[in-house]
């Protein structure tokens, strides 16, 4: 018996996703409002690539008597098939409305449970149950139906661990030696992937570190306290990368179902001009996505004129793209090799629900990350 799923399209549509994913419905269809056309076309888009039949029927998201109209014209057309119905999303009225036409013709109602990662069958009454989401969305799927198409990210990360011990070494000064990271970045701030190279540049005698320096390519020693840059990847690595690198070997290491490091995109609108965006380190668990914004820049240096330090730029920009991609039930994290002193900044990281872990917390980064996961 063919399987047909009716989905309604929302601001949310990762439970209509995990629905379909978990179900495996032989046709899909998705009830938008004119509002949700493009948020329907997004995700239409990904399932098509997995081989999905979607279509989609245009409901009036205020008109209650237009959705019930609808929703037995799709029922009859379906026959003998079985027929589902996700009400995770919609207005209240479309929500209303299609739960009346499928309740009366005592069709199967799901709903999506995404905190608890459950899917709760709704009806028929005498089959009420709960399952566990057994499918994992990936990194590339979430963003996708969110509108956001990844271009590039690390794919091959043996590099990051060949050098592990010196990303190691660095973090460690975050508390042992706090004077070494602002001074690397007093002195390479003024270069960047474009700046010729070598690139020459005196920083604090440390012997342990300048011995590691051996395992990045194109970096030598000269003078004693100088070294000589002839690597655009080491230069970026130095100049802040290290940092992304370090935080996502230790999320890599609580195994999350999907991670990704320097994810670069852009996204999909109907014009021409497709802004583009990066996010540092991104993971999922549990259909749930984390987003986590490395900064290594001091966090209380104020700009002329302003009165909080520039670390309120790093919570606006965290929440500007996480507001876009994360979708509900996502979670965003700052993380600064170096402390945030300024008590404003503080202030509004929670106001803005960022989570923040920073300076001589970086020593327990891991315990924060593995908290932060389950919470």
């Amino acid at each position: 018996m063919s399987h047909v799923h009716v989905c309604l399209v929302s601001e949310q549509p990762i439970p209509n996703l995990t629905t379909v994913l978990q179900f495996k419905p032989d046709r899909v269809v998705l009830l938008k409002t004119k509002e949700m056309e493009e948020k329907a076309r997004f995700l239409a888009e990904v399932l098509k690539k997995k081989q999905y039949d979607v279509e989609a029927e245009l409901i009036d998201a205020y008109d209650i008597n237009n959705v019930i109209k609808v929703s037995e014209s799709l029922i009859n057309k379906c026959g003998d098939c079985e027929v589902s119905l996700n009400i995770t999303g919609g207005t209240k009225i479309g929500t209303l409305g299609t739960f009346q036409v499928f309740y009366t013709s005592g069709k199967m109602i799901f709903y999506v449970d995404t905190k608890d990662n459950k899917i709760l069958q709704l009806y028929p009454e005498n089959e009420q149950k709960e399952m566990p989401i057994e499918v994992n969305i990936s990194i590339a799927d979430y963003l996708a139906v969110y509108g956001f198409q990844i271009d590039t990210y690390v794919k091959d990360d043996s590099y990051i661990y060949e050098r592990k011990e010196l990303t190691d070494y660095l973090a460690n000064t975050v508390t042992s030696r706090q004077h070494i990271i602002p001074a690397i970045n007093n002195a390479l701030h003024k270069y960047n992937e474009k700046s010729p190279l070598p690139v020459s540049v005196k920083l604090p005698k440390d012997e342990k570190l300048f011995k590691l320096f051996g395992l990045l390519k194109g970096v030598k020693q000269k003078d004693g306290s100088k070294i000589e840059i002839h690597s655009h990847n080491s230069l970026m690595y130095l100049k802040g990368f290290w940092f992304e690198e370090y935080v996502y070997m230790i999320a890599k290491s609580l195994n999350p179902d999907d991670i990704k490091l320097n994810v670069k995109g852009k996204w999909i609108t109907r014009g021409q001009y497709h802004p583009k965006n990066e996010f540092d380190v991104m993971l999922s668990k549990k259909n749930r996505l984390f987003y986590i914004s490395c900064k290594t820049a001091n966090p209380d240096r104020k700009e002329e004129g302003g009165e909080e330090g520039v670390g309120k730029e790093f919570l606006y920009e965290l929440v500007s793209l996480s507001d876009r991609a994360l979708g509900l039930f996502g979670r965003r994290m700052l993380v600064s090799a170096r402390q945030v002193n300024d008590p404003a900044v503080r202030e509004r990281s929670k106001i803005l629900k960022v989570d923040l872990v920073d300076g001589k917390n970086i020593a327990t980064l891991k315990e924060n990350l593995r908290q932060w996961l389950t919470e």
